[in-house]
C-alpha cells in the first residue's frame, strides 16, 4: 500500500487542486460565458499551479530524506522524450512568433505538454499520493456530471462538448472497476457510457468502444480469471458474441439510413488532413520544427469561422507535419514508456483490488480517449483542454511511479 500522512493534502496540494477546478470549469463554461477565449482565463489554471508545484518541490527536498523521494531524475528519465518535443514546439513557435511575427502558433501545444511533468512530480512526491489522485478523479467527476447533465437537455445538437468528451465517458471506468455496489456500479457505469450516444458524434462513438473495450479486457477478463475455465469461457464467449451484434445492428442500421447519423465534416477533414500530409512530405525528418502557424487558409468554402483561418483538426497530424518522424517519434515512444510504468505498477490485473485501482484504469481510459479526440480535433491548441488532458497523463504516471518505488522499498 502506499503510505499516508496523517495530515492529509498540504496547502500546496490544494492549491494544485484548486488549479484543476479552473481548467474544469473553463473547459465546462457551464453559464457559456466564452471562458476559453479570455486572454488570461484560459491560462489561469497554469499560472495558479506552477508555484504549488515549484513549492512542492523544494518543500519535499528540505522535510523528505533523499530515500524517501522520488528523484526528479527519475522523472526526467522517464518524460524525456515529451519534454524533448515540447522543447522543440516551444522554441519553434517563439522563433515563429517573435522573428516572423506570427501570432496563431503551436505555443500552447508545447506549453502545457510540460504539465504532465508537474503532475507527476505533484503525486510521486506527495505525503499523501492516493488523496491526491482521488481529489482529482473527483473534480473531473464533478466537471462531468455538470456535462452530462448538458448533453441530456441538448440531446440532438452536435456541438454540445463534442471536444470535451474524452473527460466525460471514460468515467464509467471509476464506477465499474468498482469492487463493491453493484446499483451504483452498473448505474453510473452505464449513465457515462450513455454519453457516447448522447453527443452524437463519431469521436464519441469511438470513445464510448475505448471505454467498453477497456473495461472488458482491463478489469471483467481480469476479474473472471478465478472462475472455472469453462464457465470464463462461456461468458467471455457470449459477451464478446452479443457485442459484435449489436455492432453489426447498428452497422446495418446506419448503412440503411435508419440512423441519424453525423457527417463526420468528411469534406473540411479530407482537404486540411491532405495539405497535413503535404507538409509532411516536404520534410519527413523534422517537418517544420513548428515554425509555422498553426491554422491555415481554408478555401474550399466559407465557414463563417475565423475568416477561415483554421486548424488542421488533428492534433496528431500536426505533430506528424510539423514535427517529422522526430515529433511523432517522440510522441509514440512517450506513450509506449508511460503505458509500460503505468501497467506494471498500477494497472496491472492483481492490483485490480488496490483502493486506487478505480481512479488510476480511469485516468488511463481517459488518457487513451484523449488520443483519439485529438487524433481528430484540435484540442492540444486549446489550453483548458490540454492542461486537463496532460495533467491527468502525469497523475497517472506519476502515481505508478510512486507505486512502483513504494513495492521496491524505496519510498515510505
Amino acid at each position: 500500500m502506499l503510505a499516508r500522512a496523517s495530515s492529509g493534502l498540504l496547502w500546496t496540494e490544494h492549491w494544485y487542486l484548486l488549479a484543476a477546478v479552473t481548467a474544469a470549469v473553463v473547459a465546462v463554461d457551464p453559464l457559456n460565458w466564452g471562458l476559453a477565449s479570455e486572454m488570461v482565463v484560459k491560462h489561469l489554471a497554469l499560472a495558479i499551479s506552477l508555484p504549488a508545484i515549484v513549492l512542492t518541490y523544494w518543500g519535499t527536498r528540505l522535510r523528505t530524506s533523499r530515500r524517501q523521494a522520488i528523484p526528479t531524475a527519475s522523472l526526467a528519465s522517464l518524460f524525456w522524450p515529451l519534454l524533448l518535443l515540447a522543447a522543440l514546439i516551444v522554441a519553434g513557435s517563439l522563433y515563429a512568433r517573435l522573428i516572423q511575427d506570427v501570432q496563431s502558433t503551436f505555443l500552447n501545444v508545447g506549453l502545457y505538454m510540460f504539465m504532465a511533468f508537474g503532475a507527476a512530480a505533484m503525486v510521486s512526491k506527495s505525503h499523501d499520493p492516493e488523496a491526491l489522485l482521488r481529489g482529482y478523479v473527483y473534480i473531473l467527476l464533478a466537471a462531468a456530471a455538470v456535462m452530462s447533465g448538458y448533453l441530456i437537455a441538448n440531446f440532438g445538437v452536435r456541438q454540445v462538448y463534442h471536444e470535451q468528451i474524452f473527460l466525460v465517458i471514460p468515467l464509467a471506468v471509476l464506477f465499474f472497476a468498482r469492487q463493491k455496489g453493484s446499483l451504483v456500479r452498473w448505474a453510473g457505469c452505464l449513465f457515462f457510457l450513455a454519453m457516447a450516444w448522447l453527443s452524437a458524434k463519431y469521436t464519441s462513438y469511438l470513445i464510448g468502444a475505448l471505454t467498453v473495450a477497456y473495461l472488458a479486457l482491463a478489469v471483467t477478463v481480469p476479474r473472471l480469471a478465478p472462475l472455472p475455465g469453462l464457465r470464463r469461457t462461456m461468458l467471455i464467449y457470449w459477451t464478446l458474441l452479443a457485442a459484435g451484434l449489436v455492432t453489426v445492428g447498428f452497422a446495418y442500421l446506419g448503412f440503411r439510413g435508419m440512423l441519424d447519423l453525423p457527417t463526420g465534416n468528411i469534406d473540411y477533414r479530407s482537404h486540411t488532413y491532405a495539405l497535413a500530409w503535404e507538409r509532411f512530405l516536404d520534410s519527413p525528418l523534422w517537418g517544420t520544427l513548428f515554425s509555422v502557424e498553426a491554422v491555415g487558409k481554408f478555401t474550399l468554402y466559407a465557414t463563417g469561422v475565423s475568416n477561415n483561418m483554421l486548424a488542421t483538426h488533428s492534433d496528431v497530424l500536426d505533430l506528424l507535419a510539423n514535427g517529422g518522424l522526430l515529433g511523432i517519434g517522440l510522441w509514440m515512444y512517450e506513450l509506449a514508456r508511460a503505458a509500460r510504468v503505468a501497467h506494471a505498477n498500477v494497472l496491472h490485473p492483481k492490483l485490480l483490488d488496490r483502493s486506487w485501482a478505480p481512479h488510476a484504469h480511469t485516468l488511463a481510459a481517459m488518457s487513451a480517449a484523449g488520443v483519439v479526440t485529438y487524433a481528430f480535433n484540435p484540442i492540444l491548441l486549446q489550453p483548458s483542454l490540454a492542461y486537463l488532458l496532460w495533467t491527468s497523463f502525469g497523475m497517472l504516471v506519476g502515481f505508478a511511479l510512486r507505486a512502483g518505488a513504494v513495492r521496491k522499498g524505496i519510498s515510505a
